[in-house]
């Protein structure tokens, strides 16, 4: 459907596609009598309205060239029509879906190895390296490499293409903007344009755009919230409710520290009550950080000062201690809740059954990516380093400078020769 079409309401939708198959099958359906079935009550009444649109007209208009009638079908009993209308979308594998190899390290540099002197820009770029006029780059066992410790990708072969998937597409990266998958890719590799083919790459996407909503700015001023000082001081909390039942679980709580932008996912039961969140947070929060000084969400107050007791008595503490509550929505909060809601849009498969288990790994994803507002990741500020990510598995951590890790390295084997011992 064009973008008027994609406009319709979902009555008109069926209509449309009710006047398209009638076009198409018109020599079969011609003059032979026909039932139509629909699980919509606005299209089971399509002819009985009292007003109509001249577009609706126009159909009613082609429609009685036929002889049929609308039968209305219980959605419980109309699966089949119900599943061939839904996209089928399956779990994406992750780890290196193309980037396979027998051994950490083996065959993703074997393969830059293959193509580099198939490439003619990197022959020229290892020609000056050897000839010593260039220090932007060095060979090292026989790759060519780049400030940051990056390996130049070649373009010969889809190596550039299949990076790109693995940093866009996989579950661990979790379709994210061009930005966060620019910033994934160049932590480890490098090549000619590689911003320019980022871009390009995920502005046709097409998951992306069937899946995602358009951003826009809410018009009017902000009342910020005050900034926490230190990881874990103040997080924000909320609920995503109204999933498909999954076993026990149709909901998650959502709990984001403040100052880091660490995310916590956790699956639960819409009728999430104050001890079962107590001992969630306890379990997922408290165990790990600590207990925060202040609690930012939309809840009742009469809900978190149950909320507070209930945590302090898994603590054995009797103290009468005071937090601070914030009964108001936070726009962070609610930009992960859209951002997770895409996120299994896109990675839940057919039947809706698995996003529970996609939850740890969509965890992982959001807290291993750079924030735009911090520029680290939360992953990062919280512990200190960056994960290694599946994209960097056979990079050896050789610092920003690898000749003086090497050189350290040199120093440190003949401090520890058996002739100086």
């Amino acid at each position: 459907m064009n973008a008027a079409k994609r406009r319709y309401t979902v009555s008109e939708k069926e209509i449309l596609a009710v006047v398209h198959c009638l076009r198409a099958w018109r020599q079969y359906l011609l003059g032979s009598s026909f039932v139509v079935k629909t699980d919509n009550s606005a299209t089971w009444h399509f002819f009985t309205q009292p007003k109509l649109t001249s577009k609706q007209a126009r159909w009613q208009e082609f429609l009685a060239e036929f002889d049929f009638e609308f039968e209305h079908k219980k959605g419980s009993s109309n699966q089949t029509s119900d599943a061939l209308s839904r996209k089928q979308k399956h779990a994406a594998i992750c780890l290196l879906t193309h980037l396979r190899r027998s051994e950490i390290g083996g065959s993703v540099r074997d393969t830059f190895r293959e193509f580099l002197p198939k490439d003619h820009a990197a022959q020229n770029v290892m020609n000056l390296v050897k000839a010593g006029k260039t220090r932007q780059f060095w060979v090292e066992e026989d790759l060519l490499v780049t400030k940051g410790n990056r390996l130049y990708v070649p373009r010969a072969g889809d190596l550039r293409k299949k990076l790109l998937y693995e940093c866009y597409d996989t579950l661990w990266a979790g379709h994210p903007g061009w930005q966060r998958t620019y910033a994934l890719l160049k932590k480890g590799y490098f090549w000619p344009k590689m911003r320019d083919d980022v871009m390009q790459y995920t502005k046709t996407c097409l998951i992306c755009q069937q899946d995602k909503v358009e951003k826009v700015k809410v018009v009017g001023l902000l009342d910020p919230l005050p900034v926490p000082t230190r990881p874990w001081e103040s997080v924000s909390m909320d609920f995503i409710t109204h999933l498909p039942k999954v076993g026990d679980f149709e909901a998650i709580l959502v709990i984001i520290d403040r100052y880091s932008k660490y995310a916590t996912f956790i699956p639960t039961t819409k009728q999430c009550s104050e001890e079962m969140t107590a001992q969630l947070f306890f379990k997922h929060v408290v165990k790990l950080w600590g207990v925060p000084t202040s609690i930012v969400s939309d809840r009742d107050s009469r809900f978190i000062g149950s909320f507070w007791t209930r945590l302090f008595s898994f603590l054995g503490t009797s103290l009468n201690i005071s937090s601070s509550y914030h009964p108001q929505t936070d726009g962070q909060t609610e930009r992960f809740n859209c951002m997770l809601e895409e996120y299994l849009c896109h990675f839940v498969n057919a039947r809706q059954k698995n996003w529970v288990q996609l939850l740890d790994v969509a965890q992982f994803c959001f807290n291993a990516q750079t924030s735009s507002s911090t520029g680290r990741s939360p992953f990062e500020i919280v512990s200190g380093r960056q994960p290694v990510l599946p994209h960097l598995v056979d990079h050896p951590f050789a610092g920003k400078n690898p000749q003086a890790l090497n050189s350290r390295r040199c120093g440190n084997r003949q401090t520890t020769s058996p002739e100086r011992t």
